[in-house]
């Protein structure tokens, strides 16, 4: 059976694990691919953003040219039309390889922070063991359960929805380093808005954690 990404995070061994948490340390991470599919498809472009205490530092921002059946034939007429990416600008664009050891330095031992980021993780857990030979073993945080958490009633909570609700421009939304940018700065709104409406840090991570487990809290119930 297929893995879209975010199921994949995570299977691999040595590989970090999904954290709740608000750091105020960590890397922002996107990736475009060619689909859906960790262990199927493949990175497109790595986008990131280091924030260090709370400040915004260090940008990454990388074209990947994937392994393909067909040469010079990289991504289809739906990923150039929802990416804006070309096959003739991914023809000379990094391999792989060189591409993950630039990020895999960049990013070194710390957290990655991103939106669905599971999704990317899976990507970039596959990649690194397939070009680089080692588990890529950086925990990572989600924005988009907090969202959820916070906006419950929403129909659709995609990065879109929360930059439209927070007036967050994203001059070229389905773009790494673009959508990065965005989502850092939804992460810090709904952050904020999220330890306000539960009344404190530790009461919101809760909300979050029993929105993604509801079974802890119904086992507990039983004791």
């Amino acid at each position: 059976m297929a893995r879209r990404g975010k199921d994949f995070a995570g299977t691999l061994p040595g590989t970090g694990c999904s954290r709740i948490a608000l750091p105020d340390t960590y890397v922002v991470v996107d990736l475009e691919t060619t689909g859906l599919d960790a262990q199927r498809d493949r990175i497109i472009e790595i986008g990131a953003l280091e924030v260090i205490q709370g400040k915004p530092g260090r940008t990454f921002t990388s074209l990947v040219q994937p392994v393909t059946a067909q040469p010079g034939y990289f991504v289809s007429p739906f990923i150039t039309n929802l990416t804006g990416i070309t096959n003739d600008q991914l023809l000379g664009a990094p391999r792989a390889k060189q591409a993950l050891e630039a990020f895999g330095k960049f990013l070194g031992g710390r957290i990655v922070l991103g939106y669905n980021v599971g999704f990317d993780m899976g990507f970039l857990q596959q990649g690194f063991q397939m070009e680089l030979y080692r588990p890529l073993a950086n925990d990572w945080v989600d924005v988009l359960p907090m969202a959820q958490t916070v906006f419950p009633m929403w129909e659709h909570h995609r990065l879109n929805n929360l930059a439209a609700f927070y007036h967050v421009e994203n001059p070229q939304a389905h773009r790494a380093l673009s959508d990065v940018m965005t989502t850092d700065q939804c992460y810090r709104k709904v952050a904020r808005d999220g330890v306000a409406r539960f009344g404190g840090t530790e009461a919101f991570l809760e909300a979050i954690r029993k929105k993604l487990h509801p079974e802890e809290g119904e086992q507990l119930s039983l004791w």
